[in-house]
């Protein structure tokens, strides 16, 4: 089960919790009832051991935590560190499709949505169509990127990529 990382941000103090659910974003719109500030998704590792890690990572947050039980006072550039460290098990939220083009700068060069809008990350460390932690892979024999976790393939060079069917 995932051990996930919800933002709150709003009006109130910057504020993460750390839990675990079978379904993720179906747990943070339960969340968002009733809640007047947004929540996104920071990130999420996939555990075996999912109640010991969401326990370790409590415990590891302890100095942190609020006033609400599973609500830590962090920024999520704090638990990247945690995210990172469980690379391939591991998946940052994203904001939208990384490859949106938004606008053009003054030189006429294209300016892209980004995938985090809390992280800045590399192909290498992170997929930006799924979000993986394990990056994507370059496969000289097709000259292509691949993703392990959702098996995407591209090239960037225009706007198709190749995803197995689900």
């Amino acid at each position: 089960m995932p051990v996930y990382f919800l933002y709150q941000e709003g009006h109130g103090p910057d504020r993460i919790k750390i839990g675990r659910a079978r379904r993720v974003e179906e747990r943070r719109r339960q969340l968002q009832t009733g809640n007047p500030d947004r929540l996104k998704l920071v990130g999420f590792i996939n555990a075996d051991d999912d109640a010991r890690l969401e326990r370790d990572l409590h415990r590891h947050f302890a100095e942190v935590r609020g006033e609400f039980g599973e609500w830590f006072n962090l920024q999520p550039a704090d638990v990247l560190p945690v995210l990172q460290r469980f690379h391939g098990d591991a998946f940052v939220g994203k904001t939208a499709d990384a490859f949106e083009i938004v606008g053009y700068d003054r030189d006429g060069i294209p300016e892209h949505v980004g995938v985090w809008e809390w992280g800045d990350l590399s192909l290498e460390e992170c997929c930006p169509f799924c979000g993986c932690l394990g990056g994507l892979h370059f496969q000289e024999a097709s000259w292509m990127y691949h993703c392990l976790a959702c098996d995407t393939l591209t090239n960037f060079e225009d706007d198709t990529r190749t995803a197995p069917e689900p």
